[in-house]
Order: C-alpha cells, then structure tokens, then sequence
C-alpha cells in the first residue's frame, strides 16, 4: 500500500508541472492560451527535441558534451533534401538516407573522441565546424525545403509511432542492458566503474553510437515536421540542442519521482509550453529567453529542494511539539 501511494504521490508531481505551466499561461492570456490545436501543437514540437535528448542523455550523464549534435541533425537533414531537390527520391529512400547519414556522422563524431583523446566538447567543438561547413556546401539556398509526399513521416500519426518506437528503445536499452548499466556506473564514478571492471572506453564509444541512431531518427522527424532546413551559419547549429540539453537536467531533477526517460520527455513538453506561451502573449525573443531561464530556474528549485522544505516542516512540527509535551 505505501509503494503504491509513494507511486501515486510521485506521478502527481510529475503530471502537476506541465499543468501548472498550462494553467499559468492560460489565466495570463485570458483563455487565448490552451486550445487544442495549441496543445497539439505543443505535443508534436516536443518530439524532435525529446528525441536528441535521448541522443544526447548517456554522454551527458558520463560528462561528455557533444556540441556536435546539432550540426549531425543539420548536415544529413541536408544531404535527405538535397537527394531529393536533385534525384527526386521518394519517401522511403529519403528516410533511409536521412537516417542513415545521421548514424554515420554521429559515429565518425564518437570515433574522433576515441582518437584525439581530447576533452569531448574540444572535439565536438571542431567536428560542428566541419559539419556547418558540408551544410553549407550542401544546401541549395539560405533554405533547403521539401514538401509533398517526402514530409509523410512528421504527420500524425506517423511521427508519433516513431517517436514511441525510439521512447521504447531507449527505455529498454538505458533500464534493461548491460550497456545501461554501465552508463550508470560511470555517471556516478568513472574511476570506480573502471575498478569494478567496466570497459569505459567500449562504454563512451557506445554511447556516441546509441547517440547517433537517435540523431539520425530525430533529423528524419525534424525536416519532415518542418519541411525545410536552414543554412548553419557560425555555429548555429549549437541552437538546437540547447532546450535539450535543458530538458535533459529537468529530467535528471525528476529521476527520483520517474524513469528519467519519462522525465526528459516532461522536462521538453515544459519548456515548449514555456516558448509558445511566452510567445503568445506578445514577448520579445530576449524577453523569452530571461522568462523562460526563470521559469526553469523555479522548475529546478522546486525538484531539488522540495524534500529539504517538507523535511523542514516537519522538524519544525516536531519541535512545537516536543515544546509543547515539556511545557505539559
């Protein structure tokens, strides 16, 4: 009974941000805020960020900041439209080749870390520069579009099946393999996983393949939603994975109520509430941003320290009582 309230009880808090988010910007906007539509559309832009976050979650959890992941769904989000501007490929070839450069620029970025043995995000670092510069050479102007029948796989219900699939995967592979496990272990200690006999370096080279499968499926879903794809242009290609890397760490926050593949999916649908309703209501892009660094700053201080208040409530109550029994 106690394991199924403490469940009950930690599902609640998870469920209780996005509404309250929800609520929020609906009492703001007088109703304007929260329709359907605007809440379709919020759930369907959740997608594709989620999806990179789960690309991205093992080496953040391992203290690797791969800055090139943005750049990875950029370049074989191009090298998709640019096959099909020029051999007018159908559907299915596009998808494939769309996601099949993604995992082989992801695993070229993995097999540059392995080699250089230099920090991560040094790597990352030079290996976006060179994917922004084959973006550039690649695109066929400031903005490379697709339309029709390519965009099939970002309608519903197509790009919800796959965003489930790749959910599935992930939870399965992170709570249920050997690979998770070590993922684990070396988030809590890379010096003692390696003690305790776990190949770090067969696990860091795995993770940037785990990651480029993610990368190669979210470039699919994110140029199919979008139907087109800017031109990167000094490093902005870095933009992309920035809310991600922030759904990531609200999703690490909520760990200890969900699986943190749940956590990331909520930190990501909190955060693009936050972006649409900030922008219905009229603010300015550098406005947003500030608004939106304090709701998530709040967010983050809530998850983290609401067990510290209620703990200190309760010693708060003990001691009247205790007062209260001496007094008696």
């Amino acid at each position: 009974m106690k394991l199924s309230a403490k469940k009950l009880k930690n599902a609640g808090v998870v469920i209780l941000l996005p509404v309250l988010v929800y609520l929020l910007f609906f009492i703001l906007s007088g109703g304007k805020y929260g329709k359907p539509t605007t809440v379709i559309m919020n759930f369907k832009q959740t997608l594709v960020p989620t999806l990179i976050s789960y690309a991205m979650c093992c080496n953040v959890l391992c203290n690797r900041m791969d800055l090139s992941a943005g750049s990875v769904v950029m370049l074989s989000s191009m090298i998709g439209a640019k096959a099909v501007y020029v051999y007018h490929i159908g559907v299915v070839p596009f998808a494939l080749l769309v996601i099949f450069s993604g995992i082989v620029l992801g695993v070229i970025s993995g097999v540059a870390y392995m080699l250089l043995k230099v920090p991560a995000i040094v790597t990352a670092l030079g290996v976006c520069m060179i994917y922004e510069t084959f973006s550039n050479l690649t695109s066929i102007s400031w903005v490379t579009a697709i339309s029709g029948d390519t965009t099939l796989f970002g309608r519903y219900p197509y790009c919800v099946i796959i965003f489930v699939i790749m959910a599935v995967a992930f939870y399965l592979l992170y709570n249920n393999t050997k690979f998770g496990y070590n993922v684990r272990a070396c988030a809590s200690s890379q010096q003692i996983a390696k003690s305790a006999g776990v190949d770090t370096r067969k696990t860091a080279f795995l993770c940037y393949v785990v990651s480029a499968v993610f990368l190669g499926v979210a470039s699919l879903l994110r140029i199919s939603i979008q139907g087109s794809i800017d031109t990167p242009q000094y490093m902005s290609s870095t933009n992309i994975i920035f809310n991600c890397l922030l759904g990531i760490y609200v999703g690490i926050a909520l760990e200890r109520y969900c699986n943190i593949v749940v956590g990331i999916f909520v930190g990501n649908l909190i955060l693009n509430m936050l972006t649409s309703g900030l922008m219905n209501m009229g603010l300015s892009s550098s406005l947003q941003d500030t608004a939106s660094g304090a709701f998530l700053l709040l967010i983050m201080i809530y998850t983290y320290n609401n067990d510290r208040v209620l703990d200190h409530i309760k010693a708060s109550r003990e001691k009247k009582e205790l007062e209260k029994s001496i007094i008696a």
